[in-house]
């Protein structure tokens, strides 16, 4: 919605809304069916501002209606039986707007959410198209070149051309595999899994890279995190991936701090570094599929953890810390379902 379109509707409802008041105080108080007439067009503003603006928009309105319209109720108010009628249409109206509200905005979460499965879906088959029609030349590539590589004697120059064209044929077959795991649907295998025993196997795997950048990884976790179903192995690849990029993301001499806690019917795990953080601009994008900042990325790291989290019925965010960096955030159900 443009700034223009969206101010021509906020106009339209302001009109409205001021019209429907003008009839009413300019309409003599004996009237009283006009008057009647008239409240019942307050429900068409409120209709079009909860379609148009949400929850915020239904608010809006029926402030902006019950504000404008008291001064009219005080001067025309007799006694609380004869009025009695008026404060339940009252109360009427408030509970419509804000049901209306509710689901106007319940409507256009499962719109979006709609669009953005079928989003994905797409860019998913395309995604997977590409990617097996890569992966066999590159593997060809990598296999004769790593045969001719080995025929040649280690100090000649031709062999360190080969090894840079085995180096990054590597790492575009990895770019490939990540093009493939995003665009494969997840099927979870879940068992009863510890959220903290599967970041402890994580923490020590990633702790020599993590060493090799001089940054320290430390854990708080929580005792009493009950054991859950969870897909043990895309669940380390969540942690794994989200320790990975804090390692990169931090100086040397930084510290890593992976959390778990337990909330209601979620168990959490926070990972945090003291990095350069998100800039404001990239916030909206940081799960989209082939958004990245890291030069040579692939930018499908954190959607493929979205997909995830999301499959295991979590979800997954992110907030920036107040000494620097930031904490990404893993919600799980402890519920099977």
């Amino acid at each position: 919605m443009t700034i223009e379109y969206r101010n021509s509707k906020i106009a339209l409802v302001a009109v409205l809304i001021g019209g429907i008041l003008f009839l009413h105080y300019f309409t003599i108080h004996e009237k009283v069916f006009q008057h009647a007439v008239y409240r019942m067009l307050f429900y068409l503003p409120l209709v079009l501002g909860s379609f148009w603006f949400g929850l915020r928009g239904t608010i809006g309105v029926f402030v902006a209606v019950i504000v404008f319209y008291l001064p009219f109720g005080f001067v025309r108010w007799r006694v609380f039986s004869q009025d009695f009628n008026l404060l339940l249409e009252g109360v009427l109206y408030i509970f419509i707007s804000l049901v209306l509200g509710y689901l106007s905005e319940k409507e256009k979460r499962e719109q979006l959410a709609r669009i953005e499965a079928e989003r994905l879906a797409a860019i998913g088959r395309a995604v997977s198209e590409i990617a097996h029609d890569m992966k066999s030349p590159l593997m060809a590539i990598g296999g004769f070149a790593n045969q001719v590589s080995r025929k040649l004697q280690s100090d000649e120059q031709n062999r360190r051309k080969l090894d840079l064209v085995i180096r990054e044929t590597s790492r575009l077959e990895s770019m490939v595999k990540e093009m493939l795991n995003f665009s494969r649907p997840i099927q979870l295998e879940p068992s009863i899994e510890s959220l903290n025993s599967l970041a402890s196997e994580c923490i020590e795997v990633s702790r020599p890279f993590a060493e090799n950048q001089e940054v320290e990884i430390k854990r708080e976790f929580d005792p009493e995190l009950p054991a859950q179903w969870l897909d043990k192995n895309q669940i380390k690849q969540v942690i794994m991936n989200l320790l990975t990029n804090a390692i990169q993301s931090s100086s040397s001499g930084e510290t890593i701090w992976v959390k778990t806690q337990k909330e209601k019917t979620e168990v959490i795990l926070n990972v945090s570094d003291r990095g350069s953080g998100i800039k404001e601009k990239d916030r909206k994008k940081i799960f989209e599929p082939f958004f990245s900042t890291k030069k040579g990325g692939t930018g499908l790291g954190l959607a493929i953890v979205k997909k995830i989290v999301e499959k295991h019925g979590g979800n997954i965010s992110f907030f920036s810390n107040p000494d620097g960096g930031v904490t990404f955030s893993v919600r799980l159900p402890t519920k099977k379902d």
